[in-house]
Order: C-alpha cells, then sequence, then structure tokens
C-alpha cells in the first residue's frame, strides 16, 4: 500500500477516535438522566410507599416457667432451694399456608419520569397447630424440673412498609373476627399488624384455621414470605414484564398481553425456618425476608436501556459509513475531504442525541423514528452534493435507514440483543470483505499516486 493511501487511512481512523468523544459524552448524559429517574423513584417511595414484602401470619405467644434452683447459701454454707422464674416467648409458625395476591398496577408521574405502583388484594387460608408448643412446653419442664404457662396469644402480620396497608385486615380465627392494631409485636421488625387470639389450648393438641384479607399497596416489586410448613403462593397480575425474584423461582408461570401468573409451593425441607423464629424473637433481626418469593413491577427494558444500548453501536455505524465512502473514493476516484467525513460522522453521533431527549417526551419508537428521518434526511441531502450523485446520496440514506432499522429491533429486544447485534457485525463484515474480494489495494494505492502527479501537471 502506498505513503498516499496509508495515510488516508490513519487519517480515518484519527478521525473515527476523535468522533468517540461526542459517543462518550451522550453516554454520560444517559447515565446522569439514568440518576434524575433513581431520585424520583426514591422521593416518590419517600411520600408514597416503597417495595413491599409481607411475611405471616405466625402467632406469638409469651410463656412463663416457674421452678426451684440450689443457691448456694453464705449463711448455711450449703445450697438451698430458691424459687426462680423465667420468662419468654414463643413464635409459632402455620402448619399449612395459601397465599393468594391479586396485582393491579398503575403509574406515578412526577415530571418527565413515570414510576410503576401497585395496589394487591391479598388473601391468606390455613391453620396453626399447637404441637409445637407442647414439644417446647415438654422440653423446658424436663430441662428445669418446673411448670410452664402461657400467656395471651397474639396473631402477627410483618410488613415492610405501613404506609402500603389500604384499611384495617379482616383476619378470621376459627370463624372468629380479630381486632386488629398496628405494629407486629416484634422488636427485630415493627411494621405490620397484630390481633389478641382467643383462648389458643397449650395443653391438648389442637388445630385451628384462619384466614386473612387484606389490601396492600407498594411500587416496583412485591414479596410474599412462604412461613408455614407447606406453602402455596398464587400472583396475578396485569403487568406484562415481571422480573420473578427472591429465594424460589415459580413452579408455574404464564406471559401473556394479559399480564403475568405465577405460583411457588415449598415444604419444610425447603430452609430452616424454626431457628429464623427464634433469631427473630431473641435477635436484633428478622430474616424471614430473605425466603421470600415474587416479582419486580419494572420496565425491563425502557427508554435508557435502550438508549444505551444503542449507542453502543455508534462507533460501528460511524466505522461503516467511512468504510463505504472509501470505497466510494477508490474505486469510484472520488475525492472526499476529511472535513466532509467528519461532517458525516457528527450528524451520525447527533443521532443519539436527539433520540434520548425526544424519547423522555414521546415513545422511544416514535422519537427513534423522527431522529432517523432527521439524520438520514440531512445525509441524503449533504452526500448527494459529496458523492456528486442524487441516486447515490439517496441510496446511500435508504442504507443507513435500514441499518437503524435493525438496530432498533435489536435494542428492543429483552433476550437475543446479544445474539442479534453480533450477527449484524458479522454481516457487514462479510459483505465489506466480499465486496473488496478482488480489489489490488496496491493498484488502487499506485492509481492514486499517479493521479496526484498528473493534475499537478496539468496545473503546470
Amino acid at each position: 500500500m502506498t505513503k498516499r493511501l496509508a495515510q488516508k487511512i490513519l487519517a480515518l481512523a484519527l478521525l473515527g477516535v476523535l468522533l468517540w468523544i461526542p459517543l462518550l459524552l451522550e453516554q454520560d448524559v444517559i447515565y446522569e438522566r439514568i440518576g434524575y429517574r433513581d431520585q424520583v423513584i426514591r422521593d416518590i417511595a419517600t411520600t408514597f410507599t416503597g417495595e413491599q414484602v409481607v411475611t405471616g401470619p405466625v402467632v406469638i405467644i409469651p410463656w412463663s416457667l416457674s421452678y426451684q434452683a440450689k443457691v448456694w447459701d453464705d449463711k448455711t454454707k450449703s445450697y438451698q432451694l430458691t424459687d426462680k422464674k423465667r420468662s419468654g416467648r414463643y413464635l409459632l409458625l402455620p402448619e399449612q399456608l395459601n397465599s393468594e395476591a391479586v396485582v393491579g398496577t398503575s403509574t406515578r408521574q412526577r415530571g418527565i419520569y413515570e414510576v410503576p405502583v401497585y395496589k394487591t388484594r391479598l388473601d391468606m387460608q390455613g391453620r396453626f397447630t399447637n404441637a409445637g408448643l407442647l414439644s417446647h412446653k415438654k422440653q423446658l419442664e424436663e430441662e428445669y424440673q418446673g411448670t410452664l404457662s402461657w400467656g395471651k396469644a397474639t396473631l402477627s402480620i410483618m410488613v415492610s412498609d405501613m404506609r402500603g396497608i389500604v384499611d384495617e385486615p379482616s383476619v378470621q380465627w376459627q370463624q372468629q373476627s380479630l381486632n386488629i392494631q398496628p405494629g407486629s409485636q416484634l422488636a427485630s421488625h415493627s411494621q405490620g399488624v397484630h390481633g389478641a387470639i382467643p383462648a389458643f389450648s397449650a395443653s391438648l393438641t389442637q388445630t385451628v384455621d384462619f384466614s386473612v384479607a387484606m389490601q396492600i399497596r407498594g411500587m416496583e416489586r412485591l414479596l410474599l414470605t412462604p412461613v408455614g410448613d407447606y406453602n402455596r403462593i398464587s400472583m396475578q397480575s396485569d403487568w406484562q414484564h415481571p422480573s420473578f425474584t427472591g429465594r424460589y423461582l415459580p413452579e408455574n408461570y404464564t406471559l401473556s398481553e394479559n399480564g403475568f401468573a405465577a405460583d411457588w409451593s415449598t415444604s419444610p425441607f425447603s430452609a430452616d425456618l424454626q431457628s429464623v423464629a427464634k433469631e427473630c424473637l431473641n435477635g436484633n433481626y428478622c430474616l424471614f425476608s430473605d425466603y421470600a418469593v415474587g416479582a419486580d413491577f419494572i420496565q425491563p427494558v425502557d427508554m435508557y436501556v435502550q438508549a444505551e444500548r444503542s449507542i453502543k453501536y455508534g462507533l460501528l455505524f460511524i466505522g461503516v459509513t467511512f468504510i463505504v465512502f472509501f470505497l466510494f473514493e477508490v474505486l469510484k476516484q472520488l475525492q472526499i475531504h476529511p472535513v466532509q467525513y467528519g461532517m458525516v460522522g457528527m450528524a451520525l453521533a447527533l443521532f443519539y442525541m436527539l433520540l434520548i431527549s425526544l424519547s423522555e417526551h414521546i415513545s422511544f419508537a416514535l422519537a427513534y423514528l423522527l431522529a432517523t428521518l432527521a439524520c438520514t434526511g440531512l445525509l441524503g441531502i449533504y452526500l448527494s452534493a459529496v458523492l456528486k450523485s442524487l441516486l447515490r446520496g439517496v441510496s446511500f440514506a435508504a442504507g443507513l435507514s435500514a441499518l437503524y432499522g435493525l438496530l432498533f429491533v435489536i435494542i428492543s429486544s429483552e433476550d437475543y440483543a446479544l445474539l442479534m447485534g453480533s450477527v449484524l457485525i458479522f454481516a457487514i463484515l462479510a459483505i465489506s470483505m466480499i465486496m473488496t474480494r478482488k480489489v489490488d489495494w496496491y493498484q488502487v494505492g499506485g492509481r492514486s499516486d499517479k493521479a496526484a502527479p498528473a493534475k499537478a501537471e496539468t496545473a503546470a
């Protein structure tokens, strides 16, 4: 390759690197706007309600143990039997828990940003058995050789944000309504509601049915904790793009244009929740939420994610355009100045700024269409003069529009974006190699070098 051709390629490569700077600046703008959006989400969460994790119901039962212990008496120099007492609380988990959540979604807007929020109708049914109480009573009485008595039981439901409780939950305990009060009665997780339970016998094995109906609102995420020995959880919503999250994925789920439905089920072998219950009572933290399951109500491919994906192809688009220009220059013997290359590159880079600014006020698809028409239309007019042919300018603009169309399909895909992007890059490279497979680059460079002295002689 001759020196002149090498200098031209080096100049274009340097120009491409310089055009990378506005692309990076535009990418910083995207990250800045994402930061603004996240701040809006936090602001709405502080005035509306945040993500919700619902845990329960569980039963809290205080106990008191009276026993005698030997205590050293300095006066008599012997051990004396002394009456002592110990007290604590026992956290009883359901034997069976079935939960059904029907979630209706809407959006809250602040400025140009929208945040998904929801209102849920939550129904829970199941049963408690006092077999665990009898076992706990037997263990303590045998260990201390004393007598254990139970206090008044309380049913507790924990939530992560009490502001989301729309009205008083309806709780039925053995077909008897409970009076529900604010607070979970747990120091390690105070937010929630509770209700005093009528006589719950701890002397004989007893099974009690219960039901809970409540409405709860939140934003972005809803999780339900399977605190029972055996749990079945179902969730239905009109949200079309859920992201299932939590400790377990659903066993079955369906997605449609009308929303989604998902089901979970767990057994006592899925987790050691009894240890979690002990820590919840005795420690300073309650880790039931670590076992919760549910869904995120977010838009997985929003305008900023799509814009960020598209700008990653910006340098590729500029490179492809420069390659096409270069082929026109060397094969059609056209003279295209580096300034003209730079003008076209800046127009391509400006596309992404137009896309970001427009998509904040109209739908992303319409913003993409308008930005594409603006840039390709400008380039079509400009290139008609640069390439000295209206047909060439229009053809180039049409090809670039098709390329932008392919890019839109790629960035709109949630699962196949990387695959489609890789195929596009490979196809562009393959087309370029096939079109230039018979080009003698030494001869092209030589022709360029000969053309320059010939022009100089003519001028002389």
